[in-house]
């Protein structure tokens, strides 16, 4: 008798009690949407919400070798961790805590790839796309954005 992996677990090791969480990565194209499809009264960017803030590092040249978007421009990821707390961190969000950062990231929808590819380790939001900051005025912040923790 052979041992095949059972189709439950799909040939992967589970904690016993674990739940296996699911991201869903269903992506809408919106590079060529305009902000009028997607806001009915927009009157620019709000640059102290976190979504532009971000946008405007991305956007800084003098951050590329800490922070970059991906060459396609729908993705983006951080180089230098370390350098990144303790330069960017305090000069556009008054703090240098990379975990709180995370939350943030988290909480406005930003999806993480984990898989194996060039994009490994990059976020993305559907929203997020480099060229179009107004995009961000139509990003919301999730009402539970932990929604593994029970209610």
């Amino acid at each position: 008798m052979s041992s095949s992996p059972s189709p439950k677990t799909n040939g992967t090791k589970q904690k016993e009690g674990m739940k296996k969480s699911f991201v869903d990565h269903t992506y809408r194209e919106y590079s060529q949407a305009t902000i009028s499809d997607l806001v009915d009264d927009y009157d620019g960017t709000n640059e102290e919400l976190f979504p532009s803030k971000l946008h405007e590092i991305l956007s800084t040249h003098e951050y590329a070798h800490i922070i970059s978007w991906r060459p396609h421009g729908r993705a983006w990821a951080v180089k230098n961790k370390s350098l990144f707390s303790s330069v960017i961190l305090p000069k556009y969000f008054n703090h240098n805590k990379f975990e709180s950062f995370n939350r943030s990231v988290n909480g406005w929808g930003f999806k993480r790839l984990l898989r194996d590819g060039p994009d490994k380790k990059s976020y993305y939001h559907e929203l997020f796309l480099r060229s179009r900051p107004e995009l961000t005025c139509a990003m919301t912040r999730l009402i539970r954005p932990g929604k593994r923790l029970p209610k």
